[in-house]
């Protein structure tokens, strides 16, 4: 069987791609239907082809999955060994079939559309995770063998399972899209389901959704993509191995260009992986160099939950992150990746917790630092941690006008319905009150990865523009 599913593709160049690989067609494919059906007519391969998604990419196409179809079924009549079904001519959403729809765009390194084995050890479970019914509405669907009590809780809300069938409970989501922490609990135990999306938050892996799918913004697309590395150092200022995350654009490995760099930190309870799994910001930047909507950047994401001590005795020293980052990061990140090593083609941020951080990283550093962002997002230090007080403010009390002058850029963004917008709010009067020049923005939203996306997204387009 060879499942085709035309929902998630956007034009006939698309299309025609996805059908070299899908059907291993040869590099000598024309990529047009005339080219397809002789293909399909000369092979003597069996093949059984099923098609979904067909109203949506019509709706994008004007109907060019039907002259597909009839491509398809013409062939099929030629064809010893060919057979083609269309499986949901008629379903909403294009995610599958009419009884259970595929997820739309979940995070692709933890959707897998079947479990394979290759040995029979334990039982065949059905198809689970998110999925979306006929009129587009999104549901959970697991297997629990033997539950009696299956519950999610997203934000402040406890939602029940219901079993539909033994052992197959589900959930019918009345959410908006968009991206949302969860947590399973089974029978009054928390679990961690690998049949959703996993990234690294409130202090422990921790399950989230993509209901939507995600915006177009950080879907990943065919468009040239960057490299993600994995990197790891000795820390002096905390005496700890510790690592970092790297994204390098497109075509940085085939070049000897040097580029700009902005340091990304995640928020408090989650770590260097945040802004790739939770953020996206690897697909958000390679869709926008493609639209030439920013500069090619080096971006660099590390743990700013900087611990001291061992086992139990563990203690967040989060006045320690400025020092760890200039004296123990920066060294390595510039030592080994060509980048431009000065105030002009270097920037910081942050959001919450990582707005503190490049708060008081780079308010005393303008030499070191000429862009700064602050996502739902603090000037002043919030953090509560005993070691860490508010001295970084005193320049821009000092002088404000030299801060003005050398830097480029200071962004502030926060959600509209944040928790936090009354220190949003103070510091509105801050800013007027030392005359600082900055960007202001407020999206709809609370303090949460939807509103930091938009920040990431605005931000990024507004990074080493004129240098």
């Amino acid at each position: 069987m060879i499942r085709l599913n035309l929902s998630l593709l956007e034009t006939r160049k698309e299309l025609h791609k996805y059908l070299k690989e899908k059907l291993s067609l040869p590099d000598c494919y024309g990529e047009n239907l005339d080219a397809l059906y002789d293909l399909l007519t000369s092979s003597r391969e069996k093949r059984q082809i099923l098609v979904e998604g067909i109203k949506v990419y019509n709706e994008k196409t004007g109907g060019y999955a039907d002259r597909l179809m009839r491509v398809l079924k013409d062939a099929e009549k030629e064809t010893e060994g060919l057979t083609v079904e269309a499986g949901d001519s008629e379903s909403a959403q294009g995610c599958g079939s009419n009884a259970v729809q595929q997820p739309c765009d979940q995070a692709l390194g933890f959707f897998r559309p079947r479990n394979f084995q290759l040995m029979g050890v334990s039982e065949n479970v059905p198809r689970q995770g998110l999925f979306y019914r006929e009129n587009g509405k999104p549901y959970l669907r697991l297997w629990l063998k033997n539950a009696c009590n299956v519950e999610l809780a997203i934000q402040q809300d406890k939602l029940m399972f219901l079993e539909m069938e033994r052992n197959i409970w589900e959930l019918t989501l009345d959410k908006e899209p968009g991206f949302y922490y969860v947590t399973l609990t089974v029978d009054g135990i928390e679990m961690l389901s690998p049949w959703l999306p996993i990234g690294y938050g409130n202090c422990c892996p921790h399950n989230y959704l993509e209901i939507g799918p995600a915006e177009e913004s950080v879907r990943m697309r065919q468009v040239p993509h960057g490299t993600i590395r994995h990197e790891y150092f000795y820390s002096a200022v905390i005496q700890k191995n510790v690592t970092c995350l790297v994204y390098t654009p497109p075509g940085y490995e085939s070049s000897s260009e040097s580029y700009p760099v902005l340091y990304l930190q995640h928020g408090f309870g989650e770590n260097e992986t945040g802004w790739i799994w939770q953020g996206r910001i690897h697909n958000m930047m390679d869709n926008l160099l493609a639209e030439g909507k920013v500069r090619p950047m080096v971006i660099v994401m590390t743990d700013g939950m900087l611990r001291e001590g061992d086992g139990e005795q563990e203690r967040l020293v989060s006045g320690k992150f400025a020092p760890f980052l200039l004296e123990d990061m920066m060294p390595f990140v510039e030592g080994k990746y060509r980048i431009v090593a000065d105030r002009d083609h270097r920037a910081i941020a942050g959001l919450s917790m990582g707005s503190v951080q490049a708060s008081m990283t780079a308010f005393p550093h303008t030499e070191l630092f000429g862009w700064i962002g602050l996502f739902s997002g603090f000037m002043k230090n919030f953090i509560g941690s005993e070691d860490a007080e508010q001295e970084h403010l005193e320049a821009l009390q000092k002088d404000s006008s030299e801060f003005n002058e050398q830097n480029h850029l200071l962004f502030r963004a926060m959600g509209k319905q944040d928790v936090f917008f009354r220190f949003f709010a103070d510091e509105d009067q801050l800013c007027g009150d030392l005359h600082i020049q900055h960007v202001r923005r407020v999206y709809e939203g609370g303090h949460d990865w939807n509103v930091w996306r938009k920040c990431a997204y605005d931000f990024l387009q507004l990074l080493f523009v004129g240098v």
